[in-house]
């Protein structure tokens, strides 16, 4: 794995989870961390399109740089003395975050990226959402999303959360081996959560080729009954001292996001560990 990039808005939320990126890149055998800060010099008065009857803020860009390196430099040599022989990069980039990573990614030889994500309230879930959410909901990389109480270990406990239609159109197959190999976990356990109903057959053709798939990494493997899929992984995780949740999420159209409730979603909204999000 080449770079770990992890995005910071010099928060304490964010601090948490450049410091988790940290215990990751030592599992990963991963060498550079690179910290991104994006930030807008040019920004509308409310959080709706800019029109020509709508005024911006016009920020001085060379002020706001200035700044965002300033913040970087400071981060960076905090995170130095735990880094050991990892390479720490900063970069700011005057954009929207999630066009920020989406470039930053393609140029930066970028493995995986790291997000922190802070608890809100219903309330505020329904009407801010978070920037990590957003960049999941868009991302075609691997996104580790890190709640502010998370615990600061190396992953050696690892849940493998399974939908099986997700699975069966295999797009996030390869993905997935290959971070099982770097990831080389002490215990892995493969989790699939469903409701009651009887398995159909091409469930069971799934649940053969899961096992055959996966043996090599020596598994335990766990059918959970539970209508209520998020539930039922987050309680998996507490009761197994589970250190990272792995999912799969599969980008869906304006109207299916409407009308489904993403579990990946309600994971990353809800869950106490690190959650590690794989694109479909």
């Amino acid at each position: 794995m080449q770079t770990i990039l992890v995005l910071t808005d010099f928060s304490p939320v964010a601090l948490q989870a450049a410091h988790y990126a940290i215990h990751l890149a030592g599992r990963l055998n991963c060498k550079r961390i690179l910290l991104l800060n994006a930030y807008q010099s040019l920004e509308p008065v409310s959080n709706v399109p800019i029109t020509p009857e709508l005024p911006i803020i016009q920020a001085n860009p060379d002020e706001l740089l200035k700044e965002s390196m300033s913040q970087l430099n400071i981060l960076s040599k905090r995170l130095e003395a735990d880094a050991g022989d990892i390479r720490i990069d900063t970069l700011s980039e005057d954009d929207i975050l999630e066009e920020a990573v989406k470039k930053v990614v393609g140029q930066e030889d970028v493995s995986l990226v790291v997000a922190g994500i802070s608890d809100k309230s219903n309330l505020e879930k329904f009407l801010i959402g978070s920037h990590s959410i957003r960049i999941m909901e868009n991302c075609a990389y691997p996104l580790v999303i890190v709640p502010e109480d998370a615990k600061l270990v190396a992953p050696q406990r690892v849940m493998l959360a399974v939908d099986f239609e997700i699975l069966r159109k295999g797009k996030a197959l390869p993905g997935m081996v290959t971070l099982l190999n770097s990831l080389q976990a002490e215990e892995l356990f493969v989790v699939n959560v469903a409701g009651d109903e009887e398995l159909s057959a091409e469930t069971n053709e799934d649940i053969s080729h899961l096992h055959q798939l996966l043996d090599k990494y020596r598994p335990s493997f766990h059918y959970v009954e539970n209508s209520n899929v998020t539930e039922g992984i987050n309680k998996f995780a507490a009761d197994n001292n589970i250190a990272l949740i792995i999912a799969i999420h599969e980008k869906k159209g304006l109207l299916a996001t409407l009308f489904s409730k993403s579990v990946s979603k309600q994971l990353a909204w809800n869950s106490d560990v690190p959650l590690l999000i794989l694109p479909a």
